[in-house]
This record gives structure tokens, sequence and C-alpha cells, in this order.
């Protein structure tokens, strides 16, 4: 019976040891390589990100980290490395390296003033998202000083150089009236955002007045049925509008105090720019008669910063019109669909998407994806393609100069992507992501922790 024992015994400690690698494979799995050949050096940055990445903040959130050596070689990959998750505003990294390769870091928007053959004078955007109310004075005293006196017709607003509608269709109802969902018009005006200011009422709960807006939408009925909220409440309004509406809805909380404002999206851009240029046109004396005659040409042209500079605020502050419009922009100059014409340029410049789905160009759609290996090839593209010193110069720095980076975050998912500069003078580019996230705690924090400990074992 002894030879038998033995035998069981041994076939116990097989059945348990393999359990046990089992086991440790489920928690810890070993990322998938689908072809991708990982650096026999991605020991160390694996251990430093299951440590961060078992933190009680990050329990319940899918997180994975990718990062490529200079050559464009996997160095490390994590798990979920090749699953392809919500990017939030690390998407805008798509459109904005693809927007220094295809329309250049000079590339310029135009707004001109056109007194049309037919009598009108037409206010013609270009996708400017950085038109602004004093930009259209000085496009009303341009014409006056090139002699126009008196418009037979009317003042017309042209928004047609874009053909998409203004507002994706995957972004969520509650962003499109706020100040960071603004549509992207053909023809846009201060940011497309307004004021909306209100008086708390005396006692929490009670209704709080809408006082008003500005700029001030025309035509618009305002349904108020914002209430006030407790002393340093902050700002708890949300905005409902649709796209060329002239209703918009306002719920909610303001605190209770002093008059207080938030920003909201104006409904209809093009319709305040035109009525902000004809009011400085008729206070330069100019008359509308509201009749057809003839026109005499174009008037006046305005053309924006440099496209660089753009998408340097672009990055700082993760701009979401500004993206937007330079994704359809791109769209428009390639005549293709703007996700058609985006992907495309990366695909010629060697990134093989698996899982991409490209909704808009901001990454305010929640229902855009991409793998964390592909964002960091996107980025390593940028920086080796036309003009990839001041992409890299565009991204935001962080970690002492050693990262130069843009962050992405809404609600439970934090992003960020870009370049970790080592000890030794080489470059990572890295891509960072967690969905599922919880609140309560400084994750961006974890982030910089977290590349700096990168940072210190690839020495």
């Amino acid at each position: 019976m002894k030879p038998l024992l033995l035998t069981l015994l041994c076939l116990s400690g097989w059945v348990a040891a393999g359990y046990y690698a089992w086991n440790s494979k489920a928690k810890n799995p070993e990322p998938p390589t689908h072809g991708v050949v990982v650096q026999p050096a991605a020991l160390p940055f694996r251990a430093v990100f299951e440590k961060w990445a078992e933190k009680p903040e990050l329990e319940a959130a899918l997180t994975a980290l990718v990062l490529l050596d200079e050559e464009g070689r996997v160095v490390f990959s994590s798990a979920l490395g090749e699953t392809a998750l919500c990017p939030a505003s690390t998407l805008k990294t798509l459109t904005t390296g693809a927007a220094f390769g295809m329309l250049g870091p000079e590339f310029r928007f135009e707004t001109k003033l056109i007194h049309r053959t037919d009598g009108n004078l037409a206010l013609v955007g270009g996708g400017d998202p950085t038109l602004s109310l004093a930009d259209l004075e000085q496009l009303a005293a341009t014409a006056v000083a090139a002699g126009l006196k008196e418009v037979s017709g009317d003042l017309v607003a042209d928004s047609s150089v874009f053909s998409a509608p203004p507002v994706n269709d995957h972004w969520n109802w509650g962003d499109i009236g706020n100040a960071y969902g603004a549509g992207a018009y053909g023809l846009n005006v201060g940011h497309n955002r307004m004021l909306v200011s209100f008086r708390p009422g005396a006692r929490t709960g009670d209704p709080a007045e809408f006082l008003k807006a500005d700029p001030d939408p025309p035509e618009t009925r305002w349904l108020n049925t914002v209430t006030t909220g407790e002393p340093g409440s902050g700002d708890g309004v949300t905005l409902y509008s649709t796209p060329g509406g002239r209703v918009i809805s306002t719920v909610g909380t303001v605190p209770r105090g002093p008059a207080f404002s938030v920003r909201g999206a104006l409904p209809d851009p093009p319709a305040v720019a035109a009525a902000a240029l004809r009011a400085a046109l008729e206070r330069a004396g100019v008359k509308f008669s509201g009749k057809p005659g003839l026109g005499v040409g174009e008037l006046a042209v305005h053309r924006s910063a440099p496209l660089a500079e753009i998408i340097d605020h672009l990055h700082e502050v993760s701009d979401n019109l500004e993206a937007q419009c330079v994704f359809l922009t791109i769209g428009k100059v390639s005549g293709a669909d703007p996700a058609t014409a985006v992907r495309g340029y990366w695909e010629k410049a060697g990134v093989g998407f698996v899982g991409l789905r490209l909704l808009d160009g901001s990454g305010l759609a929640r229902a855009n994806m991409i793998r964390p290996l592909d964002l960091a090839r996107v980025n390593l593209a940028a920086r080796r393609g036309p003009h990839g010193g001041r992409y890299f110069q565009s991204l935001n720095p962080s970690l002492g100069g050693n990262v130069r980076a843009k962050l992405g975050g809404m609600s439970g998912v934090k992003t960020d992507t870009g370049f970790l500069t080592l000890e030794n003078g080489r470059i990572y580019t890295f891509a960072l992501m967690a969905n599922g996230v919880g609140t309560g705690f400084d994750f961006w924090g974890l982030r910089d922790e977290l590349l700096a400990a990168v940072r210190h074992a690839a020495e």
C-alpha cells in the first residue's frame, strides 16, 4: 500500500501546484501578446504596475499601462494593454497629432464678411473655434473702413463649412447644454459659451430667480426650475437645450447667498454672432434696408491664430470645442468623414488599430474605445511624424518636466498618454488608462506616483 499512498500524495501535490498557478494567473494574468514582442526588461515594470494597481482606491477599476521604447518596441504591457477602453480626452491626441500632419502648424481658420450679389451681407464661418466678439467688432471696423455704408439686404450667418451636426449623436444629453459640451458649428463665437446668472432665494429650497444670460441668445424662452441650495454648495445647475433651439431648461441648485453665475452652451452661436456683428455695424452707421440689391464682394477677413497655438491651448485646458472643430476641419480638407480621415492618417503612419471606435474628435462620447497599446502608438507616431517636435512641445509638462502628456477624465474614467524622459535621456511613450474609477481620492497624485516609480525602475 505504501507505493500507492506515495503515488496519491504526489498526485495531490501536482493538483495543488496546478491550482496555485491557475489561481495566481487569474489574479495577475499574463498580458496577451497577439504578436506583440515584449522586451525582457518588462519584469521590473510589471512589479511596479501590479503594486500600484492593487491600491484600494483602484480595487474596482480596470487599469492598463503600456510602455514603448524609442524604436516603438513594447517594453511593458499590462494584462489589459490590448483591451479597448474608454479614453476620455486622451482621444484628442488622435485629432491633434493628425492635424499637425494633415493641416500643418501654420494653418489658420478664416471667417469672412462678404457682400453677396443678392444684396445680403454674409458672415461666413470657417469653423474657427476661437472667434470672439472682439473679432467681430474688428470685422465690422474693417468693412466700414473699406467703405461699407449701406446694405441693401439683410445680414445672414453662413455656417455651412461643416456638414456634420454640431452636436454628436453619442454625446450625453446632460453634457450638451453645458459649457464643456458646446456644439461645434461652422460659425462659432466666444467658445459658444454664455454666463447665466441667478438670484438665490432667502431659504434653502426656495426658487432661484433667473436674471440674465451674457451673451443673450436671441428669441429664447427660459424654463427655469433652479432652486436654492446650502451656502457654499457651488454650481449644481444643468442646462438642457438643442442645437439651433430657442428653449433652454435650467435645473438644479445654486448656493444661498449673493447672485450666482454658471457657464452654459449657446444653442445657436451663428445667430448670436450675426446679431453681434449687425449691432457693431449699425453703431458705426451702416444702414440695412432689407431690400434686394447688388453686393460688392469680400469686405473683410479674420484669420485665427496658427493651429499650433490653438492646439497648445486645446491640450492645456482640454477644450472639447476646439478639438471637435479641428476634427471636422480635417474631414472638410480631406473630403472625407473626419473619423475615416483621422483613422486613415494613423494607419498610413503604421498604427494597426484593433477595436477602435472613433466617434468624435474630443473624447466626449463615452462610446469611444481604443486599446492602450494603440493610443501609445499614435503618440509615438505623432512624435516621429511631421512637426513631431512641435507636437511634443504642445503637451502639458509635469513631474519636474520629465513628463509631457495629455490627461483625460470624465466620471469613472481617468486616462493619460504621452512621453516619459528617463535619467539617461531616452524617452518612453506611455498610455495609462483606468475605467470604473471611483471618487473621493486624488487619481492624478497616484498617476504621478506610478510614473515616478516607472522612471526609477528604468534606471
